[in-house]
């Protein structure tokens, strides 16, 4: 989902400006120098591959086994920053911006569903080389996620649901209620106002963020705004309905869920657990819908030693 950061490594990264003054006057560039520091810290560099004749700007850092990491719908590759730094000590992670999101290519004339993009990562991976890798997704990022872990089993050595999006929850979540209530979709920010509301359904606990980077964010999430739309009505028209093919993923998945996810409802989880043969269930009490950005490192403590369990000797 939306693209933030804590505000401390923020704010560590631009104490070299010396002055507030070019914060003022040059808010995207000092946020594009934000992220570099949170990069930095995380032994994360950006790098970018042709896929297909489209650039694909990823995060890559760390060595070991490969983490491979999806964002959610408006998210892009810096969703999974801090999140990834706590791994790159003993893994190497890699965290693309999909296509249609962050510096990935837009295309008018290009359905962005989820089989359609299940298509694209799969060049992607061929394209760096990757043999066996973990794989892990957020919300649409986790749809993505467990299709590509349906059509290529093989090239897994796990899976992650993160407060994925596939399938049908029991109890309707805030954001159904809101969208069959009115009409508005929470992750589609049209105004400042929209933005912010779509900051509360995200987090439960919100991260403080310095003005500046709240600022740049908004814009570019207005910014893009059409566009979302169009990917989120071919999200909705042509749904990769999860309940038939988790039966049939063997692959050993860890599904993460914050009890107050306001947009996917926690019930959606145990869904997901019952239907896969191999799978084990974390729910993180107080947490929103992107756990790997409200609380990294808790969200790390889950993770790290799973997929440690299901790395074979010698990767």
């Amino acid at each position: 989902m939306s693209k933030f950061l804590i505000a401390a490594g923020i704010v560590i990264g631009l104490l070299g400006l010396g002055t507030y003054a070019y914060i003022e006057t040059h808010p995207q560039e000092a946020f594009e120098l934000a992220l570099r520091a949170e990069r930095d810290r995380a032994m994360l560099s950006v790098k970018s591959v042709n896929v297909d004749g489209d650039n694909w700007p990823y995060l890559d850092g760390g060595e070991g086994d490969v983490v491979l990491l999806l964002h959610g719908f408006g998210g892009d590759k810096d969703n999974w920053t801090r999140f990834g730094g706590h791994l790159t000590p003993d893994h190497r992670v890699i965290a693309p911006d999909l296509p249609g999101f962050g510096g990935n290519a837009r295309h008018e004339d290009q359905s962005y569903d989820i089989a359609s993009q299940r298509d694209r990562l799969a060049a992607f991976v061929e394209t760096l080389g990757l043999e066996r890798f973990h794989l892990a997704g957020n919300s649409m990022g986790g749809n993505l996620a467990a299709a590509y872990a349906h059509s290529y089993p093989e090239k897994l050595l796990s899976l992650g649901l993160l407060d994925a999006a596939g399938v049908e929850s029991p109890v309707p979540s805030e954001l159904a209620r809101e969208v069959e209530a009115t009409g508005r979709v929470a992750l589609i920010p049209r105004t400042r106002e929209d933005y912010d509301h779509m900051v509360d359904m995200v987090f439960e606990d919100k991260p403080w963020v310095p003005p500046f980077v709240v600022e740049a964010l908004a814009q570019r999430a207005i910014e893009n705004a059409d566009f979302r739309q169009k990917i989120f009505v071919e999200y909705r028209t042509n749904l990769f309905r999860l309940e038939p093919v988790l039966p049939e993923i063997q692959t050993p998945t860890l599904i993460i869920w914050g009890d107050s996810d306001r947009l996917i409802h926690v019930s959606a989880a145990r869904v997901m657990d019952d239907l896969l043969p191999n799978s084990e269930l974390a729910i993180m009490e107080g947490m929103g819908h992107c756990p790997m950005i409200e609380d990294p490192r808790a969200t790390v403590e889950l993770y790290g030693p799973f997929i440690d369990r299901h790395t074979p000797a010698g990767m």
